[in-house]
């Protein structure tokens, strides 16, 4: 008959092996796809690292909605100090410019690690003679400490907050000194003559056991010692950075950002950026980078964004526009300071 199926003798026992076949099949197929899947989870349980890398791929969350959601759970921001506080709303893309925190003129400041104190510079006017000194004020504008004597161009605290990197000049020189906040002792290191009056410390310039520090002179990374007060080359490049895990160093060599182990082994290339104009400032858990960069709108008119990179997927956004393109920014945990500033602007 047109268009039927014709069995030969023997048709049935025929598609039943066949049936057999394809059975056994999708059973092996099957236990190869478990026997997979348990590996996979050895291997991840293993390297803890891969897993988080794992879960984050398969979660597929933007840059942006990753640090607006740690941002909602655990108080994470980029912080600032300039003339007030500034905080960045990761969810809004904006920079939140909070009021001055001292009842004088001040300056540019930096904001310890863990988001509690600013290292800032505070001015009293005497007749027509400006007396700038160091200052150090908790976040909420309370308990204002003023070190006369000491005067700094930039600021780097140590992770216990006992001791303060800093760039100390005068009109005679300028010094790369450690003042302990305790004693109130500025040590200095480096010969004065060679030091220049500009920053040469970032916000991020400690060791994890606040034993050693980086830094940058003419053009070259330096680490220092502070136990037996010796300093090294590491590379050339400008602006470093230390993670906070401890285990690498970031600065720039032109467009490009480096890598390298405090040992000065391992270096690497991270990423290539035309315009960047700072140093690389790392999350808590060494997973983002935040970095400001350069645009224009006119030929004579330029602006900065501040961009965040997330490493182990090298995508990035930008977060906020229209900050500043020299001032340090620091990662911190403090809902509580997010809440603050926010509370400061005006209404609409």
């Amino acid at each position: 008959m047109k268009g039927s199926a014709r069995i030969s003798p023997g048709g049935t026992a025929v598609m039943v092996s066949i049936r057999k076949r394809t059975f056994v099949s999708w059973l092996l197929a099957m236990a190869g796809s478990l026997v997979f899947i348990s590996r996979l989870a050895t291997a991840l349980q293993s390297f803890p690292e891969d897993s988080a890398r794992f879960a984050a791929a398969g979660q597929n969350e933007s840059v942006r909605a990753e640090l607006a959601r740690l941002q909602k759970q655990t108080g994470l921001t980029l912080a600032a100090y300039s003339f007030g506080l500034q905080v960045i709303s990761f969810e809004n893309r904006r920079k939140y410019d909070g009021k001055s925190l001292v009842p004088m003129e001040d300056g540019p400041g930096t904001m310890s690690p863990d988001g509690t104190k600013i290292a800032l510079e505070v001015v009293r006017w005497e007749g027509a003679v400006r007396a700038a000194s160091l200052g150090v004020v908790r976040w909420d504008g309370s308990d204002l400490q003023q070190y006369p004597g000491i005067q700094t161009l930039n600021t780097c605290w140590s992770h216990d907050q006992s001791k303060i990197a800093m760039t100390a000049f005068s009109k005679a020189n300028t010094t790369l000194g450690i003042f302990e906040v305790a004693s109130k002792q500025l040590h200095t290191f480096e010969p004065q003559s060679e030091i220049d009056p500009k920053s040469h410390f970032t916000s991020q310039c400690w060791s994890r056991d606040d034993a050693q520090l980086v830094y940058e002179t003419e053009g070259n990374v330096k680490v220092y010692e502070i136990g037996n007060r010796k300093w090294r080359i590491l590379a050339k490049g400008t602006q470093p950075t230390w993670s906070p895990d401890g285990d690498w160093i970031a600065y720039r060599d032109g467009a490009t950002y480096f890598a390298i182990r405090p040992s000065g082994e391992d270096k690497k290339t991270l990423f290539n950026k035309t315009r960047a104009v700072s140093g690389l400032y790392w999350s808590p858990d060494s997973r983002f980078v935040a970095y400001i960069h350069q645009d224009f709108i006119g030929l004579d008119t330029e602006f900065y964004h501040l961009m965040v990179r997330r490493l182990q997927d090298n995508s990035e956004d930008w977060v906020a526009n229209g900050v500043l393109c020299c001032i340090n920014y620091q990662w911190v945990k403090n809902a509580q300071l997010v809440r603050h500033v926010e509370s400061e602007l005006p209404s609409h």
